[in-house]
């Protein structure tokens, strides 16, 4: 391309002069809109090729209008506009260590070969986090690059397992590196972790992990040995400085910040999952994003009026606030998306939400050039009640271990699944106490089928779990209520606190205060709130609410974000505070 070309190539770009598409690439604070023609981008990638064919035959798509942007929120600003400098004039200058991975990531996903190929030239020991490298080349398949990182790592070793990189990485990669062969010796890993293996988590290393990749490498004594195993198997003894074998590895979680993060699971022998039962599960390992900890779940599913028994796979993300909560999940869990309410405060000690602007949840390919599988979920409120969210069946097993769709790699017998995870500002976490006798407390509640309970009769109820508060047990009571001198027969929502003392021989009385929500769905819109104060309930009269709180109307408008459409439901919860109480035999 001669100069005068280049510069007028360069000129449209920067200029973005007669430019007829626009993307909003990055997430967060970090978005940024860039400029750029159509006739230039087909003709350098089949990927926009083929998006502006499908702009062609269909006007209504969203990115149809030149005045409207396409969103990218997977790839870096920074690696996309060195992408479109390349294909523009076949600038490389911005192609540094610091960007190599999200520019590699960008070329793979618009299918630009020369860029791929000068993304892999980039010098190893120039990368930005050669850990977090190796980790990417296996996840795009470039098994060269993983090589290369890996021998980088061994020569290396003596250097950076002192670096604050070595401490962030995963326990899967951390058994590899421990388990590769050119770190065989058992002296050479323990004196070049140095004082660096004190500072990692063996603890919360699964134990089947643990078993098969740490044990064997002889990286630690027998004494340490016996520690990690007796923290697996009672954790919440005082193992740190108590008994023979006391623990001198780290106990808690890694609490990332980070409002973004990516979550991996390998479903290995996924023939064996696929024949188990419907709503069987398996787990990943879990990964802090926020502040909070975050996880996999897959789950075999039958499709609602299937006839045919055919299985599916359900693929959910899930939450929780702290460390040790995670074992809660397969008591929490009713169905793929909905989850146990009620007394849930007898299981956790803290409340706790947090909103996902996204998740995109992937089924990587392990074919070259194959398209993963995906689909977006956007704006979704996740709390200490629901801590679930997902596709109830995302891809049949069928299609999912069928050879020629490339997810499934048949070598292995496994499949990789994936959830790209975009969070808002700081969750909120709260802690509360765990005694029945607690002055304070929140009764929650999900009303399933609510298009349905929403056609039954005047007068039809739903009730919550009971909570004990103050020793007294509570309940929610959810009813069909019609709006005094109404007569359009519009329904409308009950919403009542119902108490009665822990014995039925005895006469009680409590004065109390509430506030009663409908726990919003949609990040950004406040909860439905109502409130009371100082009411005084007793044997007789052991009820107080709103009998006309929301329309039904109102309450299932999606726009409003109360209602959840695609699991037809809504949650309820009542904070309920209990200033004096009392009891008296009959």
């Amino acid at each position: 391309m001669s100069q005068s070309v280049v510069d007028r190539m360069k000129h449209l770009l920067n200029t973005g002069e007669d430019a007829d598409v626009y993307f909003l690439v990055g997430d967060g604070d970090g978005k940024e809109l860039f400029s750029a023609h159509k006739l230039i981008l087909k003709h350098a990638s089949e990927v926009f090729a083929a998006m502006f064919r499908f702009d062609a035959k269909n006007e209504k798509a969203e990115f149809a209008s030149a005045n409207y942007p396409v969103e990218v929120t997977d790839v870096e600003a920074a690696a996309f506009k060195v992408m479109l400098s390349f294909i523009y004039t076949g600038d490389l200058s911005g192609l540094n260590g610091d960007n190599a991975m999200a520019v590699l990531y960008a070329a793979k996903k618009y299918n630009i070969p020369d860029l791929v190929d000068a993304s892999l030239q980039v010098p190893i020991s120039s990368l930005r986090n050669v850990f977090l490298a190796y980790t990417q080349a296996g996840l795009y398949e470039f098994e060269n690059l993983a090589n290369d990182c890996l021998a980088y790592i061994d020569r290396n070793a003596d250097n950076l397992f002192k670096s604050d990189a070595f401490l962030q990485i995963d326990q899967k990669l951390l058994c590899e590196i421990l388990g590769h062969d050119a770190l065989q010796i058992p002296e050479n890993r323990r004196a070049i972790l140095g004082p660096a293996l004190y500072k990692i988590r063996f603890p919360l290393i699964s134990t089947e992990e643990f078993t098969k990749k740490i044990v064997p490498s002889k990286v630690l004594s027998k004494d340490e040995v016996i520690a990690v195993y007796q923290f697996h198997s009672l954790p919440n003894y005082r193992w740190i400085s108590d008994g023979l074998f006391p623990m001198q590895f780290p106990i808690n979680g890694r609490i990332s910040n980070r409002k973004t993060g990516t979550i991996l699971m390998d479903i290995e022998k996924v023939s064996e999952f696929a024949r188990e039962a419907v709503d069987s599960i398996r787990y990943s390992e879990k990964v802090y994003i926020n502040g909070l900890s975050w996880k996999i779940m897959a789950q075999i599913k039958m499709k609602n009026g299937s006839t045919d028994n055919e299985k599916w796979l359900g693929f959910n993300l899930l939450g929780v606030a702290r460390e040790g909560q995670e074992g809660l999940w397969n008591r929490l869990l009713s169905t793929m998306f909905q989850f146990v309410s009620g007394n849930i405060e007898a299981a956790i000690d803290s409340q706790w939400q947090c909103c996902v602007r996204s998740a995109t949840f992937r089924i990587v390919s392990q074919n070259k050039g194959a398209e993963n599988s995906t689909g977006t979920l956007c704006d979704r409120a996740l709390n200490n009640k629901s801590i679930g969210w997902g596709f109830k069946n995302f891809i049949s097993f069928a299609e999912l271990m069928d050879p020629n769709k490339g997810f499934c790699n048949k070598k292995e017998d496994k499949v990789t699944l994936a959830i790209d995870v975009i969070t808002d500002d700081e969750p909120k976490v709260e802690k509360f106490t765990l005694d029945q006798s607690k002055s304070t407390g929140t009764i929650s509640m999900e009303i399933e089928k609510v298009s349905e309970f929403s056609r039954e009769i005047f007068l039809s109820e739903r009730n919550s779990e009971i909570v004990h508060i103050k020793g007294f047990q509570w309940k929610i009571c959810a009813r069909i209520e019609k709006k005094n001198e109404s007569t359009d027969n519009e329904k409308w929502l009950g919403f009542y606190l119902l108490c009665d003392a822990s014995e039925e021989d005895k006469h009680w009385s409590c004065k109390c205060m509430g506030a009663f929500r409908i726990v919003s769905q949609k990040c950004g819109v406040p909860d439905f709130r109502g409130a009371f104060n100082d009411q005084l309930l007793n044997n007789k009269t052991n009820s107080w609410g709103f009998m006309k709180f929301i329309s039904f109307a109102q309450l299932m408008d999606p726009s409003k974000g109360f209602y959840d459409k695609s699991e037809d439901k809504v949650t309820l919860a009542i904070d309920v505070t209990v200033k004096e109480a009392k009891t008296e035999d009959k």
